[in-house]
Order: structure tokens, then C-alpha cells, then sequence
């Protein structure tokens, strides 16, 4: 029997993981060798051609049989998982020959005997399989699958990584084939937990030494790239006859040091961003990246956090629609609303440093509202102009990833940032009444963006950046007077300040939907704190929630968690009365909001929907239904 367990932590789909093969438990992500075997690799070979290269378990394909009864399945080793056997001549079948390999590997399940079980069973999926005939398949129980890369990175790479996103989420996933290492990082972000590494051998026999990123071809005797591995080192003095031994550790060592690199990646919030620098690779695999982005965001995003990094790169076009990016301004667009007491909304440039407000750019600026406005900065609407998140809100500059992502800040923007910034500002500017008075406080590509919308919104619009410098005296002076005036013009009204109850509203709906801020912060609500340290939330005398400034979000009490259950978000129902420990497990759990991510605020409820805990959750909403191990939920308070 074998069992694959899906441990903590995410970045993307990636994930490490347990594959339990007799008493041997391999940690992924690791790779998979013809030749060689460690800790870190998993040998595979065919029955009865290959000996077993590793006393420990193994993957062992099964060849194909003209008769299943023929498949010599008594000869498997006893902790061996298999890989189920294709067709033969499968290049030459017609265009139905996907179903026809995935009908012949049910039928082996379907004949194998008591001593395979069918968890040690791997199937083989070609990149084009039938999603109906790929059911039926996984539901006889296969924990493990197979795809074939054929190193072109076109559509049968892409058709593979696509298909992947449509398994079961317990299955583990080999991606085999001509994999070069510079693509470890995008198959281990996409979902892949074992990678071949055969490519190593191929090219080490051919001369060739691969790098991360291409190969050379090496002769001896001739000039050669430097290398400081242990393997290279041996070329000076090295014959013919060993050349190849040595071009295969030095091919090897690089395969281990790109998936090590991928796996830290992984563990600091920055996989996504490693993905996006390969696409500089190639133009194959630019183009691979961007059918990833394209066709699988909503499998992407679904395992992105909505926490990550204090320091999160966004350098280039690829950013643009990243999951937590395109997540960012969804949220924005759809659950962000603007207090009805905004008469003036003032755009302003972003600035190098986040949050904005710590910038001395923006203090200036905040400095200049203070001083016009004079008790009445509470009418005024503050929104960050950047890219690629389009806009922040004041009142969100410090959630995830306002607060962290980090862009050169050149004032030059391409005409793919300047279209989804524009999109972003048309949309947010018809939250407002068509009265409200717009002041564009900005320059350069941000000027573009806000010119590009004049003929989209309904608001008078004033520019006041004659020097071009958002922060110039002129400037400065420009946009004070211009409030002053607009504040004279609209005869606006004093009123308490309400800075408090509008960062807490507004990270609420975006947090856990529209409507959650005025659940969580009613008219009777009492706030105390401030905004760069931590704000304290209570109704009728009892706290039900805390804005930490250090993430830009909201956590939750018991109090709050029952206050936000009516609204049926971000929910976790668990199948015991109460929480024991400090931890909820997907064992326990009997259904939860598929809208959860992980890093989510969530409230855990019972069988009779009592609120029994809150917490972080540490997986999708799915994950904790369909995996029966890990930790689904970190909890925070506990009804007692």
C-alpha cells in the first residue's frame, strides 16, 4: 500500500509532501532517475529490463502486454509503486488514442490482483485525456500520475500542465519525459511533485553540460564556461572514457541545485517570482508562462496566499496577472466601497516605499490635505495610482500585497500597465457620486492613465502638477489651494474623524466580501488605536476584531466570528462539537467555503452551526475537503 500526504505551506499549487512507499517515505518535491538513487531521488525503471537500481522502493513501469493477463505482476517487488503500461506504437495510433491508453490502463486496474494495490498504482495521462475517461479512472484509486513532456514547450507541455490541474487533489504528480532544468520551477509551481531528471543522462552523453539556463558542448582540451562543481574539476586531468561520468554528476548537481532553489523559493513566498524571471529564458518558455497565466488562473490563484513576503518583486509584464496581483485589483473592483461622505477624491502617485504613508512623498502630500482641509480631511478620498495593482485605496495601502510588492519606480509605464490602471480608476471613480470633484495629483504615466479616463467618468476632473512633479512646491502649493477652493465652492461641513472606522470597514469587505464591514463595524462600534500600529474593534463592549498593521488585516474573535456567520463566508465546518488543541485537521473537517484561500481569516463552526473557533486557515477550501491529513486551520481563539 502506499499514501501520499500533502504537508503545510503553498505558493501556488506547489507543495510539499509525503510519498509513502512500504517503510520508505520520500519528501517531495524530488526528482526521479533512470540511472542513479538518494534520498532526494526516487529511482524508476521497466520490469524485467532494468535491475533495481536502489534496495529502497522504486517506480517500476509495466510493459505492455497483447494480453493483460500476461502483465507479470507477481514479479513487482512488494513496496514498488507501478507505473501502469501504455500502448504500444502509441505515436502511430490515430488522434483517439489518449481515451484508447486511458481505457487500457482502467482495464489493467480493473485486473490486477490482491497483492497490487491500487494506491501503489501510477497512472499514465496523455496531455490531451478525456476529463470523463479521466474520472473513471482516478475513482479506482491510483494515488499517483504520470505526464510526458516532450521539451518543446508548446501545446502537448502545456496540454499536460493543464490536464494536471484537474486531478484529485491527493494524487501525486511525476512529470516525466525531456524536462531541461530551467523549467523545474514552473512544473513545481504548476503542481508537480517529482520531476525526471533523464535529460541529464541524455545530455551527458551527448557532450553536452547543462546549465540552468542552455548547455555547452564540451570537448577536451578546448576552452569551456568555468564551473566551480566538485564533478568539473576533474576535466583538466580527465580522459575520454570519463568524460561522460563527469559531465553526468556536473548535469545532476545542476538539476539538485535548481529544484533546492525552487523549494526555497517555495518556503519564502517568492516560487511565483522565480517562475516569472524564467520567462527571460526563451521565448518557448515566455509563452509557456503566459498559457499558465492565461488559461489556469483560476487553478493558480485558488492555492496562492493572501499573505506572503514583507518584500514581494514585481519587475516585469509577467506581474501583470499574476494570481495575487489580478486577485488584488478583483477584490478592489467588486468588494471595495467608498464612504458616502467623500465629496473630493484625490488621485496620488505610489511611491518606492510601502506603505505609502511612511514615504516622505506622501507624508508631504498628507501634510498638504491636512492643512487645507482643516478638520474636514474625512470628506476626502485618497487613492494610490500604481501598477500593475491598478489602485490602493488609502484605507487598504497596507494589506497584502499593497503593502509589500515592490516595482521600479521609473515614471515611464508600457501601454498594457497604463490600460489596466485606467480600467481599474474608471471602475473605481463610478462608486462616487457623478458630484464629487476628482484632483489628478500626478505625473507621467500616471497623468496617462487619468487622461486616458476623461471620457469615462462623469466627475469634474482637476490636474494640479504644473512643474510635473507630484512633489514640488508648485505642486504642492497647487493642490492645497485647489482644495481650499473646492472646499469653499462645496460649503462641506465638519464631522468627526473617521480614519479608524474606514480602515477596518474597508479591510473587512475586502477580507470577507461586501457587507462584512458593517457587520463587523456597526454605527455603535467603539475603535481604538491607530493605523500604523494596531486598531481594536468592539460592539456593545465586546471586542470582535484587531486590525494589525504589520499584515493590513483583520483578525478575528469569537465574538466577530459569530457576527460574520450569517453571512456564509469563509466558513469551516468541523465534524466534532469543539475544537481540541490548537489546530483544526482536514480529517475533521466536514465542509468549508471553497472561497477560501490559504493565509485566510476563517471562523470554524459545528455541526449546529455554533461558532466554536477562529483562526488562519493553512489550505484552500477545497484542500480541506477533499485531503484527509494536514493541518487545515491554525487557530486563534476556541470556545472553551
Amino acid at each position: 500500500m502506499a499514501e501520499f500526504r500533502v504537508g503545510r505551506g503553498h505558493d501556488g499549487p506547489a507543495r510539499v509532501g509525503e510519498y509513502i512507499l512500504g517503510p520508505t517515505t520520500y519528501i517531495t518535491p524530488l526528482l526521479a532517475s533512470s540511472f542513479t538513487s538518494s534520498d532526494t531521488i526516487i529511482a524508476y525503471g521497466a520490469l524485467d529490463r532494468d535491475s533495481p537500481l536502489s534496495d529502497k522502493p522504486m517506480l517500476v513501469a509495466l510493459p505492455f502486454a497483447g494480453h493483460i493477463d500476461d502483465i507479470p505482476f507477481s514479479k513487482i517487488r512488494e513496496s514498488d509503486a507501478v507505473i501502469l503500461p501504455s500502448l504500444i506504437s502509441f505515436a502511430s495510433l490515430s488522434s483517439d488514442a489518449s481515451n484508447l491508453v486511458l481505457k487500457y490502463q482502467h482495464e489493467v486496474l480493473s485486473k490486477t490482483t490482491p497483492d497490487l494495490d491500487a494506491s501503489r498504482t501510477v497512472i499514465r495521462i496523455p496531455s490531451d485525456a478525456d476529463s470523463v475517461l479521466l474520472s473513471k479512472l482516478t475513482e479506482v484509486g491510483p494515488l499517483g500520475a504520470m505526464f510526458s513532456f516532450n521539451g518543446h514547450l508548446g501545446p502537448q507541455d502545456f496540454g499536460a500542465i493543464k490536464t494536471r490541474s484537474r486531478l484529485p487533489l491527493h494524487m501525486m504528480t511525476l512529470a516525466a519525459g525531456r524536462i531541461e532544468p530551467g523549467l523545474i520551477p514552473l512544473l513545481y509551481y504548476t503542481g508537480f511533485d517529482v520531476i525526471d531528471v533523464g535529460y541529464a543522462e541524455e545530455s551527458a552523453t551527448a557532450s553536452e553540460r547543462l546549465w540552468k539556463n542552455g548547455s555547452e558542448k564540451i570537448e577536451l582540451g578546448k576552452d569551456r564556461r568555468y564551473c566551480s562543481c566538485p564533478a568539473c574539476a576533474k576535466l583538466d586531468t580527465a580522459g575520454t572514457k570519463d568524460l561522460q561520468g563527469i559531465l553526468l554528476e556536473h548535469n545532476l548537481s545542476i538539476y539538485r541545485s535548481v529544484l533546492s532553489e525552487s523549494q526555497e523559493a517555495m518556503k519564502t513566498g517568492r516560487l511565483r517570482w522565480l517562475v516569472e524571471s524564467s520567462t527571460h529564458n526563451s521565448p518557448a518558455q515566455a509563452s509557456l508562462v503566459r498559457s499558465v497565466n492565461n488559461e489556469l488562473y483560476s487553478y493558480i490563484e485558488e492555492f496562492s496566499p493572501t499573505t506572503g513576503p514583507k518584500a514581494l518583486p514585481v519587475i516585469g509584464s509577467e506581474s501583470y496577472h499574476a494570481p495575487v496581483v489580478q486577485r488584488f485589483r478583483d477584490f478592489v473592483a467588486n468588494r471595495y466601497t467608498p464612504p458616502a461622505n467623500k465629496s473630493i477624491v484625490v488621485l496620488l502617485p505610489c511611491s518606492a516605499k510601502k506603505p505609502y504613508s511612511d514615504s516622505k512623498s506622501h507624508r508631504r502630500f498628507a501634510s498638504t490635505i491636512q492643512s487645507a482641509m482643516f478638520g474636514l480631511e474625512s470628506r476626502v478620498a485618497e487613492v494610490i495610482l500604481t501598477s500593475p495593482l491598478g489602485l490602493v485605496p488609502r484605507e487598504l495601502e497596507r494589506i497584502y500585497p499593497a503593502g509589500q510588492y515592490d516595482i521600479p519606480v521609473t515614471g515611464d509605464w508600457d501601454a498594457e500597465e497604463i490600460e489596466i490602471g485606467a480600467s481599474a480608476l474608471a471602475t473605481h471613480l463610478r462608486k462616487f457620486s457623478s458630484s464629487a470633484v476628482v484632483i489628478a495629483h500626478v505625473s507621467g504615466g500616471y497623468l496617462d492613465i487619468v487622461r486616458a479616463v476623461e471620457s469615462r467618468i462623469e466627475q469634474s476632473l482637476i490636474y494640479t502638477t504644473p512643474e510635473g512633479r507630484a512633489t514640488s512646491r508648485p505642486s504642492l502649493e497647487a493642490l492645497k489651494e485647489t482644495l481650499e477652493d473646492i472646499k469653499s465652492i462645496l460649503n462641506l461641513s465638519g464631522g468627526p474623524r473617521t480614519e479608524l472606522e474606514e480602515i477596518v470597514s474597508a479591510t473587512a469587505d475586502y477580507q470577507f466580501g461586501t457587507g462584512a464591514g458593517n457587520v463587523l463595524v456597526p454605527a455603535n462600534a467603539k475603535l481604538k488605536g491607530k493605523p500604523y500600529r494596531m486598531i481594536l474593534c468592539s460592539v456593545d463592549g465586546e471586542q470582535v476584531c484587531s486590525f494589525v498593521a504589520e499584515s493590513g488585516s483583520l483578525s478575528l474573535t469569537l465574538a466577530g466570528g459569530r457576527l460574520l456567520a450569517p453571512l456564509k463566508r469563509y466558513w469551516v465546518r468541523l465534524e466534532a462539537p469543539k475544537v481540541k488543541g490548537g489546530s483544526v485537521f482536514a480529517v475533521g473537517v466536514q465542509e468549508a467555503d471553497f472561497a477560501i484561500r490559504p493565509g485566510d481569516e476563517v471562523f470554524v463552526i459545528n455541526r449546529a452551526d455554533d461558532v466554536i473557533a477562529v483562526g488562519r486557515s493553512d489550505m484552500s477550501g477545497r484542500e480541506m475537503c477533499e485531503l484527509t491529513r494536514g493541518r487545515a486551520v491554525s487557530v486563534r481563539h476556541k470556545k472553551e
